[in-house]
């Protein structure tokens, strides 16, 4: 979407919220005590307007969830009646929810709505309008593009990149987060990602650095890895300090010899009390086109892919922040030198500067898409499924890590 009222964009749409947020007394509820529901909690805490959880299920209403009622929706309707509703399940389990709360009478996106789109859509712009407070979903810091696999289809071009190429420098990784910071009052998950970041020789740096100085502006604080690499001892010391998470992608499933490093490396964190998740193997990626596509350059194409894709991977270097990392990586790693000004200048927004990043993050510019959209299948590159992971060359640096 191109900017036509930079800053403003959302002044109409903030006060329809406002006004609903009010009317239902300044409250949410949410509906689904589980894992998506406590994750959603974790953030409304912070602005002091979660009510209660609503569940279906009655072991979780006499025992409550961490500490939090919980009530059935029948409770709600009989003694309270009052708060959005945020529906916050299992995707499964959604559609059920929905019928069961329209037969009450109430209505989407004015009683009710769904987590995904609420926190994505909805409540950015009612945290800075309401509370004054610039909330995000999630933000990258790209640490080194080098990576022990050499993926023939990765979406970054990492397979591209030699393992003697200079990463981020450490200056330049706390002037990003500082300058991020300096902007961003809260965001849902900072990560620091690659290439394959274990691989960076000032990690510990870096994570002690972000941690000391902006830990309370992150709910979540990870690393995303490939598993291939057996972090050292301070590393793993600072990540519990600092309550790190470690995300490790699973491609055990097209690299037969990852299941072991996997096995020994969840072992190795879980004995030094390290949080961490595991993904489900990944058998198929979705092929991009950044090497074969190429849409002419026409406009009012580019526009409609960009505001089709809405990716949420945002990336901070510097004063620049990219609206997407895999663009801006791609680019740079395959040398096809495509949109290098395509990002928002974090040093230059001037008045309403917190109003032109949330617009930013929706997808807002001011040529209405980025370059790379040119040579990118966008949200339609789920029709174009290619089998995950699968080698180049077998990397030296790979054997016997773990």
């Amino acid at each position: 979407m191109k900017w036509q009222n930079k800053g403003h964009e959302f002044d109409d749409l903030a006060s329809k919220y406002i006004d609903i947020f009010c009317r239902k007394n300044n409250c949410i509820y949410v509906f689904g005590a589980g894992v998506h529901g406590q994750n959603m909690v974790s953030i409304l805490d912070g602005y002091h307007c979660f009510e209660r959880y609503i569940d279906n299920d009655e072991r979780k209403q006499e025992q409550g969830v961490a500490g939090k009622d919980v009530i059935s929706f029948q409770d709600y309707l009989e003694q309270y009646k009052k708060g959005i509703i945020v529906i916050a399940a299992d995707e499964k389990n959604i559609p059920e929810i929905e019928q069961q709360i329209q037969r009450a009478g109430l209505e989407y996106g004015k009683d009710f709505w769904v987590h995904t789109e609420f926190m994505q859509e909805v409540f950015p712009i009612l945290s800075l309008y309401y509370f004054d407070i610039l909330y995000m979903d999630l933000a990258q810091i790209c640490l080194t593009e080098r990576c022990t696999l050499k993926c023939r289809d990765c979406a970054h071009g990492c397979f591209a990149v030699d393992m003697d190429k200079e990463d981020m420098s450490l200056e330049l990784v706390k002037e990003s987060a500082d300058i991020f910071f300096s902007k961003v009052d809260l965001i849902r998950e900072f990560v620091l990602i690659g290439g394959e970041p274990f691989l960076y020789k000032d990690l510990e740096l870096v994570i002690e650095y972000i941690g000391k100085k902006y830990r309370d502006k992150m709910i979540v604080y990870s690393i995303t890895t490939n598993g291939t690499i057996r972090p050292r001892e301070t590393i793993l010391d600072l990540c519990k300090e600092y309550n790190v998470l470690i995300n490790i992608s699973n491609y055990s499933g097209t690299v037969k010899r990852l299941e072991e490093q996997y096995r020994q490396l969840t072992e190795y964190l879980g004995s030094h009390q390290v949080s961490y998740t595991i993904g489900n193997e990944q058998l198929q990626w979705m092929d991009y086109g950044f090497q074969t596509m190429d849409r002419g350059g026409k406009e009012e194409e580019l526009v409609r892919v960009f505001d089709e894709c809405r990716t949420l991977c945002r990336e901070v270097r510097g004063n620049k922040y990219y609206y997407c990392v895999m663009a801006r990586s791609a680019s740079e790693n395959l040398g096809m030198n495509v949109g290098e000004n395509d990002y928002l200048d974090l040093n230059t927004l001037g008045e309403n500067e917190k109003k032109k990043i949330l617009e930013f993050n929706h997808g807002y510019s001011e040529k209405g898409y980025i370059d790379m959209c040119n040579h990118c299948h966008g949200a339609e590159a789920i029709k174009y499924p290619i089998p995950a992971a699968i080698q180049k060359t077998v990397s030296k640096i790979t054997r016997g890590l773990i």
